[in-house]
Protein backbone atom coordinates (compact mmCIF):
# COMPACT_ATOMS: atom_id res chain seq x y z
CA UNK A 1 0.00 0.00 0.00
CA UNK A 2 1.17 3.95 -1.01
CA UNK A 3 2.52 5.96 2.33
CA UNK A 4 -0.80 8.08 1.52
CA UNK A 5 -3.03 4.90 2.20
CA UNK A 6 -1.02 3.87 5.23
CA UNK A 7 -1.13 7.05 6.63
CA UNK A 8 -5.06 6.75 6.48
CA UNK A 9 -5.33 2.83 7.07
CA UNK A 10 -3.53 3.93 10.90
CA UNK A 11 -6.17 6.53 11.70
CA UNK A 12 -8.27 6.27 15.36
CA UNK A 13 -10.90 8.43 16.19
CA UNK A 14 -9.54 12.13 17.39
CA UNK A 15 -6.50 12.23 15.20
CA UNK A 16 -4.81 14.89 13.59
CA UNK A 17 -3.34 13.86 10.74
CA UNK A 18 -0.79 16.48 9.34
CA UNK A 19 0.92 15.39 6.39
CA UNK A 20 4.18 16.57 4.74
CA UNK A 21 4.59 19.23 2.42
CA UNK A 22 5.47 16.77 -0.60
CA UNK A 23 3.86 14.81 -3.16
CA UNK A 24 2.42 11.85 -2.52
CA UNK A 25 1.30 9.39 -5.36
CA UNK A 26 -1.45 6.95 -4.90
CA UNK A 27 -2.34 4.40 -7.60
CA UNK A 28 -5.09 1.77 -8.18
CA UNK A 29 -2.86 -1.38 -7.85
CA UNK A 30 -1.79 0.21 -4.31
CA UNK A 31 -4.26 2.08 -2.49
CA UNK A 32 -7.39 0.88 -1.14
CA UNK A 33 -9.99 -1.09 -3.14
CA UNK A 34 -13.29 -0.47 -1.74
CA UNK A 35 -16.87 -2.75 -2.52
CA UNK A 36 -19.95 -2.05 -2.39
CA UNK A 37 -19.74 1.78 -2.72
CA UNK A 38 -23.08 2.60 -4.95
CA UNK A 39 -23.34 6.18 -5.75
CA UNK A 40 -26.27 8.44 -6.75
CA UNK A 41 -25.53 9.40 -10.51
CA UNK A 42 -22.55 7.83 -11.77
CA UNK A 43 -21.98 3.73 -12.71
CA UNK A 44 -24.55 2.23 -14.03
CA UNK A 45 -25.07 -1.44 -12.80
CA UNK A 46 -23.27 -2.91 -16.08
CA UNK A 47 -20.43 -0.32 -15.89
CA UNK A 48 -19.52 -0.80 -11.66
CA UNK A 49 -21.93 -3.83 -10.42
CA UNK A 50 -19.71 -4.19 -7.50
CA UNK A 51 -19.68 -0.54 -6.41
CA UNK A 52 -15.87 -0.88 -6.48
CA UNK A 53 -13.63 2.33 -5.81
CA UNK A 54 -10.04 2.68 -5.83
CA UNK A 55 -9.03 5.34 -2.91
CA UNK A 56 -5.93 7.15 -1.80
CA UNK A 57 -7.77 8.51 1.37
CA UNK A 58 -10.22 6.64 3.54
CA UNK A 59 -12.28 6.94 6.58
CA UNK A 60 -14.65 4.47 8.01
CA UNK A 61 -16.98 4.92 11.03
CA UNK A 62 -14.29 7.62 12.18
CA UNK A 63 -15.22 10.45 14.39
CA UNK A 64 -13.47 13.96 15.24
CA UNK A 65 -10.57 14.04 12.69
CA UNK A 66 -8.54 16.71 11.26
CA UNK A 67 -6.59 16.16 8.01
CA UNK A 68 -4.14 18.96 7.26
CA UNK A 69 -2.77 18.55 4.15
CA UNK A 70 0.15 21.39 4.92
CA UNK A 71 0.61 22.00 0.99
CA UNK A 72 0.95 18.35 0.26
CA UNK A 73 -0.01 17.17 -3.54
CA UNK A 74 -1.95 14.34 -4.28
CA UNK A 75 -1.06 12.87 -7.25
CA UNK A 76 -3.31 10.10 -8.35
CA UNK A 77 -2.65 7.53 -11.76
CA UNK A 78 -5.25 5.95 -13.59
CA UNK A 79 -8.98 6.28 -12.36
CA UNK A 80 -9.44 6.97 -8.84
CA UNK A 81 -11.49 8.39 -6.01
CA UNK A 82 -9.26 10.40 -3.88
CA UNK A 83 -10.95 9.89 -1.03
CA UNK A 84 -14.20 8.31 0.81
CA UNK A 85 -15.72 8.95 4.22
CA UNK A 86 -18.04 6.48 5.25
CA UNK A 87 -20.29 6.93 8.14
CA UNK A 88 -18.03 9.60 9.85
CA UNK A 89 -18.82 11.82 12.16
CA UNK A 90 -17.18 15.35 12.45
CA UNK A 91 -13.92 15.11 9.84
CA UNK A 92 -12.11 18.45 8.58
CA UNK A 93 -9.77 18.42 5.20
CA UNK A 94 -8.06 20.90 4.57
CA UNK A 95 -4.62 22.64 2.66
CA UNK A 96 -4.66 19.79 0.24
CA UNK A 97 -4.04 19.79 -3.56
CA UNK A 98 -5.07 16.76 -5.30
CA UNK A 99 -4.51 15.92 -9.35
CA UNK A 100 -3.80 13.32 -11.83
CA UNK A 101 -1.22 12.36 -13.42
CA UNK A 102 -3.83 11.57 -16.71
CA UNK A 103 -7.22 13.07 -16.16
CA UNK A 104 -9.65 11.39 -17.76
CA UNK A 105 -10.43 14.59 -19.43
CA UNK A 106 -8.80 14.73 -22.71
CA UNK A 107 -7.59 18.03 -24.85
CA UNK A 108 -6.79 19.64 -28.03
CA UNK A 109 -6.67 22.82 -29.59
CA UNK A 110 -6.77 23.69 -33.30
CA UNK A 111 -4.24 25.23 -34.44
CA UNK A 112 -5.03 25.68 -38.27
CA UNK A 113 -8.34 24.68 -40.08
CA UNK A 114 -10.20 25.05 -43.73
CA UNK A 115 -13.06 23.00 -44.66
CA UNK A 116 -12.43 18.95 -44.24
CA UNK A 117 -9.36 19.44 -42.43
CA UNK A 118 -7.96 20.41 -39.29
CA UNK A 119 -4.27 20.55 -37.70
CA UNK A 120 -4.57 20.11 -33.53
CA UNK A 121 -2.37 20.68 -31.12
CA UNK A 122 -1.89 17.85 -28.07
CA UNK A 123 -0.20 18.96 -24.98
CA UNK A 124 2.36 16.41 -23.67
CA UNK A 125 0.51 15.01 -20.82
CA UNK A 126 -2.45 13.76 -22.87
CA UNK A 127 -1.31 10.34 -24.06
CA UNK A 128 -2.62 9.00 -27.03
CA UNK A 129 -1.82 6.15 -29.90
CA UNK A 130 -2.78 6.35 -33.46
CA UNK A 131 -2.99 2.83 -35.20
CA UNK A 132 -3.81 3.58 -39.15
CA UNK A 133 -6.47 6.88 -39.56
CA UNK A 134 -7.69 6.09 -36.30
CA UNK A 135 -6.31 7.84 -32.61
CA UNK A 136 -7.12 6.78 -29.31
CA UNK A 137 -6.83 8.29 -26.08
CA UNK A 138 -4.79 6.73 -23.65
CA UNK A 139 -3.84 6.95 -19.81
CA UNK A 140 -0.88 6.91 -18.14
CA UNK A 141 0.80 3.67 -17.72
CA UNK A 142 0.48 0.97 -14.62
CA UNK A 143 3.48 -0.71 -13.58
CA UNK A 144 3.43 -3.24 -16.58
CA UNK A 145 3.82 -0.58 -18.73
CA UNK A 146 0.03 -0.80 -19.99
CA UNK A 147 -1.80 2.13 -20.19
CA UNK A 148 -4.88 2.46 -17.12
CA UNK A 149 -7.67 3.53 -19.92
CA UNK A 150 -8.02 4.36 -23.34
CA UNK A 151 -11.10 4.93 -25.50
CA UNK A 152 -11.41 6.21 -28.90
CA UNK A 153 -11.53 9.44 -30.19
CA UNK A 154 -15.28 9.23 -30.81
CA UNK A 155 -17.51 6.65 -30.86
CA UNK A 156 -20.85 5.73 -28.04
CA UNK A 157 -19.94 6.50 -25.23
CA UNK A 158 -17.70 8.98 -25.80
CA UNK A 159 -18.74 12.82 -25.80
CA UNK A 160 -16.39 15.96 -27.17
CA UNK A 161 -17.80 19.37 -26.17
CA UNK A 162 -15.63 22.43 -27.82
CA UNK A 163 -14.17 25.44 -25.42
CA UNK A 164 -13.89 29.22 -27.40
CA UNK A 165 -11.21 31.10 -25.45
CA UNK A 166 -11.93 33.93 -26.78
CA UNK A 167 -15.78 33.95 -25.10
CA UNK A 168 -15.06 30.96 -22.42
CA UNK A 169 -17.74 29.59 -23.37
CA UNK A 170 -18.21 25.42 -23.44
CA UNK A 171 -20.74 24.17 -26.17
CA UNK A 172 -21.56 21.57 -28.43
CA UNK A 173 -19.45 20.26 -31.24
CA UNK A 174 -21.78 20.31 -34.26
CA UNK A 175 -23.02 16.99 -35.30
CA UNK A 176 -21.95 15.70 -37.85
CA UNK A 177 -23.81 13.04 -40.35
CA UNK A 178 -24.69 9.63 -37.95
CA UNK A 179 -23.84 11.51 -34.65
CA UNK A 180 -26.71 11.21 -32.07
CA UNK A 181 -24.83 14.58 -30.37
CA UNK A 182 -21.58 16.57 -30.95
CA UNK A 183 -18.86 15.18 -31.53
CA UNK A 184 -15.37 15.23 -33.69
CA UNK A 185 -15.71 14.80 -37.38
CA UNK A 186 -14.68 11.29 -38.63
CA UNK A 187 -11.32 11.58 -39.66
CA UNK A 188 -10.64 10.23 -42.82
CA UNK A 189 -6.91 10.85 -43.49
CA UNK A 190 -4.58 11.43 -40.05
CA UNK A 191 -0.58 12.69 -39.90
CA UNK A 192 1.23 13.03 -37.72
CA UNK A 193 4.03 15.38 -38.17
CA UNK A 194 5.43 15.17 -34.69
CA UNK A 195 4.86 14.72 -31.40
CA UNK A 196 1.68 15.85 -30.33
CA UNK A 197 1.03 17.90 -33.99
CA UNK A 198 -1.62 15.97 -35.74
CA UNK A 199 -2.64 16.70 -39.24
CA UNK A 200 -6.64 15.28 -39.99
CA UNK A 201 -9.00 15.24 -43.48
CA UNK A 202 -12.40 14.97 -42.45
CA UNK A 203 -14.84 12.37 -44.44
CA UNK A 204 -16.92 15.30 -44.18
CA UNK A 205 -15.27 17.60 -46.41
CA UNK A 206 -17.70 20.48 -45.13
CA UNK A 207 -16.50 20.28 -41.50
CA UNK A 208 -14.99 23.17 -40.71
CA UNK A 209 -13.44 23.68 -36.96
CA UNK A 210 -12.75 27.02 -35.91
CA UNK A 211 -8.82 27.63 -35.20
CA UNK A 212 -8.34 28.46 -31.53
CA UNK A 213 -10.73 25.55 -30.63
CA UNK A 214 -10.10 23.55 -27.49
CA UNK A 215 -12.26 20.24 -27.70
CA UNK A 216 -12.74 18.20 -24.51
CA UNK A 217 -13.03 14.68 -24.91
CA UNK A 218 -14.25 11.72 -22.24
CA UNK A 219 -15.91 9.12 -21.68
CA UNK A 220 -19.10 9.17 -20.66
CA UNK A 221 -19.50 6.51 -17.54
CA UNK A 222 -18.91 7.91 -14.16
CA UNK A 223 -17.17 4.68 -12.60
CA UNK A 224 -15.56 7.01 -10.18
CA UNK A 225 -15.82 10.09 -8.43
CA UNK A 226 -13.99 13.70 -7.40
CA UNK A 227 -14.33 12.44 -3.74
CA UNK A 228 -17.37 10.70 -1.51
CA UNK A 229 -18.79 11.46 1.68
CA UNK A 230 -21.27 8.74 2.40
CA UNK A 231 -23.65 8.39 5.69
CA UNK A 232 -21.80 11.08 7.29
CA UNK A 233 -22.62 14.15 9.36
CA UNK A 234 -20.72 17.65 10.38
CA UNK A 235 -18.08 17.26 7.41
CA UNK A 236 -15.84 20.28 6.37
CA UNK A 237 -13.75 20.73 3.07
CA UNK A 238 -11.63 23.41 3.29
CA UNK A 239 -9.27 25.29 1.03
CA UNK A 240 -8.83 22.41 -1.09
CA UNK A 241 -6.66 23.16 -4.62
CA UNK A 242 -8.26 20.33 -6.93
CA UNK A 243 -7.16 20.63 -10.65
CA UNK A 244 -8.57 17.47 -11.92
CA UNK A 245 -11.81 14.88 -10.72
CA UNK A 246 -12.13 11.51 -11.87
CA UNK A 247 -15.32 10.78 -13.96
CA UNK A 248 -17.79 12.86 -11.73
CA UNK A 249 -16.91 15.49 -8.78
CA UNK A 250 -17.42 15.69 -5.34
CA UNK A 251 -20.58 13.57 -4.51
CA UNK A 252 -22.10 13.74 -0.91
CA UNK A 253 -24.68 11.48 -0.61
CA UNK A 254 -26.99 10.91 2.53
CA UNK A 255 -24.94 13.23 4.63
CA UNK A 256 -26.45 15.64 7.08
CA UNK A 257 -24.22 19.18 7.23
CA UNK A 258 -21.64 20.02 4.66
CA UNK A 259 -19.46 22.75 4.24
CA UNK A 260 -17.81 23.42 1.45
CA UNK A 261 -15.19 26.41 2.18
CA UNK A 262 -12.21 28.28 0.12
CA UNK A 263 -12.37 25.64 -2.59
CA UNK A 264 -10.38 26.64 -5.33
CA UNK A 265 -11.36 23.64 -8.47
CA UNK A 266 -10.15 25.38 -11.20
CA UNK A 267 -7.83 24.52 -14.27
CA UNK A 268 -4.14 24.41 -14.13
CA UNK A 269 -1.50 25.83 -16.76
CA UNK A 270 -2.51 24.12 -19.91
CA UNK A 271 -5.83 22.56 -19.67
CA UNK A 272 -9.32 24.13 -19.55
CA UNK A 273 -11.29 21.62 -18.08
CA UNK A 274 -11.83 20.26 -13.89
CA UNK A 275 -14.50 17.93 -13.87
CA UNK A 276 -16.00 15.25 -16.33
CA UNK A 277 -19.31 16.41 -15.09
CA UNK A 278 -20.89 18.43 -11.86
CA UNK A 279 -18.94 19.78 -9.48
CA UNK A 280 -20.63 19.31 -6.42
CA UNK A 281 -22.92 17.18 -6.06
CA UNK A 282 -25.57 16.55 -2.87
CA UNK A 283 -28.09 13.82 -3.12
CA UNK A 284 -30.44 12.81 -0.14
CA UNK A 285 -28.40 15.50 2.52
CA UNK A 286 -30.13 17.12 5.02
CA UNK A 287 -28.89 19.79 7.47
CA UNK A 288 -27.33 22.51 6.36
CA UNK A 289 -25.22 22.63 3.07
CA UNK A 290 -23.28 25.30 2.53
CA UNK A 291 -20.75 26.54 -0.12
CA UNK A 292 -18.79 29.48 0.85
CA UNK A 293 -15.79 31.43 -0.87
CA UNK A 294 -15.00 28.62 -2.97
CA UNK A 295 -13.73 29.00 -7.05
CA UNK A 296 -15.17 26.54 -9.78
CA UNK A 297 -14.09 26.76 -13.30
CA UNK A 298 -14.55 24.46 -16.56
CA UNK A 299 -16.82 21.18 -16.11
CA UNK A 300 -19.38 19.47 -18.45
CA UNK A 301 -22.16 19.50 -16.17
CA UNK A 302 -23.46 21.90 -12.97
CA UNK A 303 -21.29 23.38 -10.45
CA UNK A 304 -23.82 22.45 -7.78
CA UNK A 305 -26.52 19.85 -8.24
CA UNK A 306 -28.44 19.53 -4.76
CA UNK A 307 -31.82 16.66 -4.79
CA UNK A 308 -33.54 13.88 -3.73
CA UNK A 309 -34.51 10.68 -5.23
CA UNK A 310 -37.59 9.43 -6.48
CA UNK A 311 -38.73 5.95 -6.09
CA UNK A 312 -40.98 4.68 -8.29
CA UNK A 313 -43.83 3.01 -6.86
CA UNK A 314 -44.27 -0.66 -7.31
CA UNK A 315 -46.55 -2.68 -5.54
CA UNK A 316 -48.25 -2.13 -2.33
CA UNK A 317 -49.68 -4.55 0.05
CA UNK A 318 -52.12 -3.38 2.61
CA UNK A 319 -52.02 -6.57 4.86
CA UNK A 320 -48.30 -5.89 5.38
CA UNK A 321 -48.70 -2.35 5.17
CA UNK A 322 -45.65 -2.56 3.08
CA UNK A 323 -44.50 -0.77 -0.26
CA UNK A 324 -42.10 -2.20 -3.08
CA UNK A 325 -40.07 0.45 -4.76
CA UNK A 326 -37.70 1.13 -7.33
CA UNK A 327 -34.13 3.01 -8.91
CA UNK A 328 -35.51 3.94 -11.46
CA UNK A 329 -32.58 5.82 -13.56
CA UNK A 330 -29.62 3.73 -14.38
CA UNK A 331 -27.54 6.14 -12.76
CA UNK A 332 -28.78 5.74 -9.37
CA UNK A 333 -29.40 2.42 -8.06
CA UNK A 334 -27.87 0.28 -5.17
CA UNK A 335 -27.98 3.15 -2.27
CA UNK A 336 -29.16 3.27 1.11
CA UNK A 337 -31.96 5.94 0.58
CA UNK A 338 -34.33 5.16 3.50
CA UNK A 339 -33.95 3.91 7.28
CA UNK A 340 -36.35 3.74 10.10
CA UNK A 341 -38.03 7.27 11.29
CA UNK A 342 -37.95 8.71 7.72
CA UNK A 343 -40.73 10.23 6.76
CA UNK A 344 -42.28 9.95 2.97
CA UNK A 345 -44.28 11.39 0.77
CA UNK A 346 -46.36 9.93 -1.79
CA UNK A 347 -46.17 11.74 -4.86
CA UNK A 348 -48.17 11.95 -8.53
CA UNK A 349 -45.72 10.95 -10.97
CA UNK A 350 -47.64 13.62 -13.46
CA UNK A 351 -48.12 16.26 -11.47
CA UNK A 352 -45.63 15.97 -9.06
CA UNK A 353 -48.44 17.00 -6.16
CA UNK A 354 -48.23 14.81 -2.88
CA UNK A 355 -51.54 12.55 -2.11
CA UNK A 356 -50.02 11.38 1.46
CA UNK A 357 -47.47 11.39 3.79
CA UNK A 358 -46.02 7.91 6.03
CA UNK A 359 -43.24 6.95 8.06
CA UNK A 360 -40.93 4.61 7.84
CA UNK A 361 -40.78 1.40 10.17
CA UNK A 362 -38.06 -0.51 7.64
CA UNK A 363 -36.82 -0.92 4.75
CA UNK A 364 -35.10 -3.50 2.96
CA UNK A 365 -33.45 -3.96 0.64
CA UNK A 366 -34.47 -6.71 -2.20
CA UNK A 367 -32.11 -6.33 -5.13
CA UNK A 368 -29.43 -2.89 -6.68
CA UNK A 369 -32.71 -1.14 -7.44
CA UNK A 370 -35.81 -2.69 -5.01
CA UNK A 371 -36.53 -1.49 -1.84
CA UNK A 372 -39.73 -3.14 0.39
CA UNK A 373 -40.83 -0.41 2.51
CA UNK A 374 -42.54 -1.25 5.79
CA UNK A 375 -44.89 2.08 6.56
CA UNK A 376 -47.57 3.36 9.34
CA UNK A 377 -49.88 4.43 6.76
CA UNK A 378 -50.58 3.85 2.92
CA UNK A 379 -52.00 6.23 0.79
CA UNK A 380 -55.97 5.51 0.28
CA UNK A 381 -55.91 5.78 -3.08
CA UNK A 382 -54.15 2.95 -5.00
CA UNK A 383 -50.66 4.70 -6.48
CA UNK A 384 -51.11 4.89 -10.23
CA UNK A 385 -48.22 3.78 -12.25
CA UNK A 386 -45.65 6.40 -12.66
CA UNK A 387 -46.02 7.36 -9.31
CA UNK A 388 -43.28 7.73 -6.45
CA UNK A 389 -42.14 8.71 -3.42
CA UNK A 390 -39.64 11.31 -1.75
CA UNK A 391 -37.66 11.12 1.66
CA UNK A 392 -38.61 14.28 2.94
CA UNK A 393 -36.41 13.72 5.72
CA UNK A 394 -33.62 13.80 4.10
CA UNK A 395 -33.29 16.91 2.66
CA UNK A 396 -31.32 20.13 3.06
CA UNK A 397 -31.43 23.72 3.28
CA UNK A 398 -28.65 25.06 0.98
CA UNK A 399 -26.40 28.42 1.37
CA UNK A 400 -24.16 29.21 -1.49
CA UNK A 401 -22.14 32.52 -0.94
CA UNK A 402 -19.09 34.68 -1.83
CA UNK A 403 -18.31 32.54 -4.66
CA UNK A 404 -17.07 32.53 -8.47
CA UNK A 405 -18.39 30.35 -11.07
CA UNK A 406 -17.15 30.02 -14.18
CA UNK A 407 -17.68 28.35 -17.91
CA UNK A 408 -19.55 25.24 -17.62
CA UNK A 409 -22.00 24.05 -20.72
CA UNK A 410 -25.07 23.72 -18.74
CA UNK A 411 -26.12 25.15 -15.23
CA UNK A 412 -24.63 26.81 -12.48
CA UNK A 413 -27.16 25.64 -9.57
CA UNK A 414 -29.66 22.97 -9.81
CA UNK A 415 -32.24 23.11 -7.01
CA UNK A 416 -34.44 20.51 -5.96
CA UNK A 417 -34.76 20.84 -2.30
CA UNK A 418 -37.70 21.93 0.10
CA UNK A 419 -36.02 23.60 2.39
CA UNK A 420 -34.90 26.97 2.33
CA UNK A 421 -32.29 28.24 0.08
CA UNK A 422 -30.35 31.56 -0.31
CA UNK A 423 -27.81 32.30 -3.07
CA UNK A 424 -26.15 35.89 -2.24
CA UNK A 425 -22.91 37.53 -3.38
CA UNK A 426 -21.82 35.35 -6.33
CA UNK A 427 -20.64 35.51 -9.85
CA UNK A 428 -21.57 33.49 -12.22
CA UNK A 429 -19.75 33.90 -15.50
CA UNK A 430 -20.06 32.16 -19.01
CA UNK A 431 -22.62 29.37 -17.76
CA UNK A 432 -24.41 27.71 -21.24
CA UNK A 433 -27.68 27.73 -19.58
CA UNK A 434 -29.61 29.15 -16.47
CA UNK A 435 -27.41 30.95 -13.29
CA UNK A 436 -30.30 28.73 -11.37
CA UNK A 437 -32.21 25.92 -12.36
CA UNK A 438 -35.02 24.43 -10.35
CA UNK A 439 -36.40 21.29 -11.21
CA UNK A 440 -38.11 18.38 -9.75
CA UNK A 441 -38.56 15.06 -11.67
CA UNK A 442 -40.54 12.11 -11.34
CA UNK A 443 -40.21 10.58 -15.15
CA UNK A 444 -36.14 10.81 -16.27
CA UNK A 445 -33.51 11.47 -13.66
CA UNK A 446 -36.29 11.27 -10.89
CA UNK A 447 -34.41 14.03 -8.76
CA UNK A 448 -36.76 14.64 -6.07
CA UNK A 449 -38.40 17.27 -5.26
CA UNK A 450 -40.75 20.71 -4.43
CA UNK A 451 -38.84 23.47 -3.58
CA UNK A 452 -40.39 26.61 -1.13
CA UNK A 453 -38.49 29.41 -0.58
CA UNK A 454 -34.95 30.45 -2.61
CA UNK A 455 -33.11 33.74 -2.36
CA UNK A 456 -31.34 34.37 -5.01
CA UNK A 457 -29.96 37.78 -4.54
CA UNK A 458 -27.10 40.21 -4.68
CA UNK A 459 -25.49 38.51 -7.10
CA UNK A 460 -23.66 39.28 -10.40
CA UNK A 461 -24.82 36.88 -13.35
CA UNK A 462 -22.27 37.61 -16.72
CA UNK A 463 -22.90 36.21 -20.22
CA UNK A 464 -25.35 33.12 -18.91
CA UNK A 465 -27.27 31.31 -21.51
CA UNK A 466 -24.69 31.69 -23.89
CA UNK A 467 -25.47 28.89 -25.37
CA UNK A 468 -27.98 27.72 -28.14
CA UNK A 469 -30.07 24.73 -26.13
CA UNK A 470 -33.57 23.54 -24.60
CA UNK A 471 -33.33 26.73 -21.54
CA UNK A 472 -33.04 29.09 -24.52
CA UNK A 473 -32.20 32.68 -22.90
CA UNK A 474 -33.69 31.60 -19.68
CA UNK A 475 -30.95 33.10 -16.48
CA UNK A 476 -33.74 32.24 -14.21
CA UNK A 477 -34.92 28.93 -14.93
CA UNK A 478 -38.08 27.11 -13.24
CA UNK A 479 -38.70 23.52 -15.10
CA UNK A 480 -40.63 20.90 -12.75
CA UNK A 481 -41.15 18.51 -15.13
CA UNK A 482 -45.07 17.99 -15.40
CA UNK A 483 -46.74 15.59 -17.53
CA UNK A 484 -49.90 16.48 -16.97
CA UNK A 485 -50.34 19.42 -19.20
CA UNK A 486 -53.65 20.28 -18.08
CA UNK A 487 -52.49 20.42 -14.21
CA UNK A 488 -52.42 23.95 -13.07
CA UNK A 489 -51.04 23.74 -9.71
CA UNK A 490 -47.87 25.44 -8.75
CA UNK A 491 -44.83 22.59 -7.98
CA UNK A 492 -42.83 25.39 -6.01
CA UNK A 493 -43.85 27.44 -3.65
CA UNK A 494 -41.56 31.00 -3.72
CA UNK A 495 -38.67 32.93 -5.16
CA UNK A 496 -37.20 35.96 -3.84
CA UNK A 497 -34.96 37.63 -6.78
CA UNK A 498 -33.88 40.91 -5.41
CA UNK A 499 -30.70 43.17 -6.59
CA UNK A 500 -28.78 41.27 -8.41
CA UNK A 501 -27.25 42.36 -11.44
CA UNK A 502 -27.33 41.02 -15.18
CA UNK A 503 -25.14 41.23 -17.79
CA UNK A 504 -26.18 39.56 -21.43
CA UNK A 505 -22.80 38.94 -23.24
CA UNK A 506 -24.99 38.23 -26.41
CA UNK A 507 -27.03 40.90 -26.29
CA UNK A 508 -30.14 39.05 -26.25
CA UNK A 509 -32.66 39.31 -23.77
CA UNK A 510 -32.68 36.95 -20.44
CA UNK A 511 -35.80 35.49 -19.45
CA UNK A 512 -36.86 34.62 -15.55
CA UNK A 513 -38.71 31.47 -16.61
CA UNK A 514 -41.22 30.73 -13.81
CA UNK A 515 -43.37 27.42 -14.89
CA UNK A 516 -45.25 26.08 -11.88
CA UNK A 517 -44.25 28.38 -8.88
CA UNK A 518 -46.56 29.87 -6.70
CA UNK A 519 -45.17 33.25 -6.17
CA UNK A 520 -42.43 35.31 -6.56
CA UNK A 521 -40.91 38.43 -5.53
CA UNK A 522 -38.73 40.51 -7.81
CA UNK A 523 -37.16 44.13 -7.10
CA UNK A 524 -34.26 46.39 -7.22
CA UNK A 525 -32.36 43.87 -10.40
CA UNK A 526 -30.28 45.70 -12.93
CA UNK A 527 -29.76 44.38 -16.60
CA UNK A 528 -27.98 45.47 -19.84
CA UNK A 529 -30.49 43.65 -21.57
CA UNK A 530 -34.66 43.44 -21.20
CA UNK A 531 -35.42 41.45 -18.18
CA UNK A 532 -38.25 39.72 -19.35
CA UNK A 533 -40.11 37.44 -16.53
CA UNK A 534 -42.47 34.55 -18.09
CA UNK A 535 -44.68 34.13 -15.11
CA UNK A 536 -46.95 30.97 -14.46
CA UNK A 537 -50.50 31.33 -12.12
CA UNK A 538 -50.03 32.90 -9.02
CA UNK A 539 -49.14 36.02 -7.40
CA UNK A 540 -46.56 38.33 -8.12
CA UNK A 541 -44.92 41.54 -7.02
CA UNK A 542 -42.14 43.34 -9.04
Amino acid sequence: MNELSEIFKAAHDGDCITLENKIYEAAPEDSFLLEGFFFSNTAKYEENPNGERYCAMYLNEKSNITIDGNGAVVMLHGKMTPFIFCKCHNIVMKNICFDHYRPTMSEFTVTDSAPGYAEIHINDEFKYRIDGNMLYWCGDNNKSNEPYWEIPYKGRGVLTNAFNPSTQVIGDMICGEGDSWGGFPDIAELTERSKGVLQLRFRDKNRHIPVGTVAQTRSIKRVQTGGAIDRCTDITLEKLRIMSMNCFGILAQNSCNILYSGLDCTPKEGRTIVSDADFFHFSGCSGEVKVLNCKAKGAHDDIINIHGTHLKIIKTDREDNTILVRYSHPESWGFEAYEAGDRIEYVCGNTLLPYGEATVASAKKINPTDVLIKVDTLPDREPAQNDVIENVTRTASLTVENNVFECIPSRAILCTTRKDVVIRNNTFRNMGAAALCVADDANFWFESGRSRTITFENNTVINCAARYSVCGDDVIRYEPVVMDKSSLTPVHKKLILRNNRFISGTGRNYNVNLSYLEESVIEGNTSNVELEVLPFSGSMSI
